[in-house]
């Protein structure tokens, strides 16, 4: 028998610590602003769902259980293979991969992790010029080349956690589609004209999610939430 789903979260102050740093504008510009000096908007929450939304819209829940049980598990078991592994990618900070989680709401139908997928999950509060880079989990792509370049002075041991990350995604029976999702490039926003700044923005913030992820069948983001700092 199908469990009630769950209609009713408020905002977790331990989901949005996840990724509060993406938020920061360090005091540049406008702080009434959305995106004065950062990719994640100021008025973002994050509920109990792990939903990310703007801290002034209504948002609908209707998320199964079991379904919620399952993200929170899967999360915590990506962020304890990590084992507090830092991003880097080029990152002039070390920070450490945090288990990260969106839950869908019953009847979700999605199929595959897109550029499109990732831009609705956050709620459309991502600084919206900033581009999205959807690749496989594997050991390819730009993703994996920034992880090879960070290593390359480093010894063999150095990839070990990177590797099983990848082969614990890719055995996990509950995902029907697993990506690497890079938001955000520093040149690219360092290039970006001021006239395609949204309002209030100062300038392009340089702390840029990276996140390994998971989609479960039920249509849910389950993985890991970083962040590279380029400044």
């Amino acid at each position: 028998m199908a469990k009630v789903p769950l209609t009713h979260f408020t905002p977790d102050p331990e989901r949005l610590e996840v990724i509060r740093e993406c938020m920061e504008s360090y005091n540049v510009g406008d702080l009434k602003a959305e995106w004065p000096n950062n990719i994640i908007s100021r008025q973002a929450v994050v509920y109990g769902s792990g939903v990310i939304a703007r801290r002034s819209e209504s948002i609908h829940h209707s998320v199964d259980p079991d379904e919620l049980t399952l993200c929170r598990q899967l999360s915590a078991e990506a962020e304890k293979v990590m084992d507090e592994t830092d991003v880097g990618m080029g990152s002039s900070s070390s920070d450490p991969f945090r288990g990260f989680f969106i839950a869908a709401n019953v009847g979700e139908s999605v199929s595959k992790i897109t550029e499109e997928l990732v831009r609705a999950k956050f709620g459309n509060t991502l600084f919206p010029p900033v581009t999205i880079t959807v690749e496989p989990l594997a050991e390819s792509g730009v993703w994996w080349s920034e992880v090879e370049e960070d290593g390359s002075e480093s010894d063999p041991e150095y990839f070990l956690p990177w590797r099983e990350m990848i082969q614990w995604f890719r055995n996990r029976p509950e995902f029907v589609d697993t990506r690497f999702v890079r938001i955000g490039h520093d040149r690219d926003l360092w290039e970006l004209p001021r006239k395609d700044y949204p309002e209030g923005t100062e300038i392009t913030g340089c702390v840029l999610p990276r996140l390994a992820l998971g989609l479960t069948r039920g249509g849910s983001l389950v993985g890991l939430f970083g962040y590279s700092v380029k400044s």
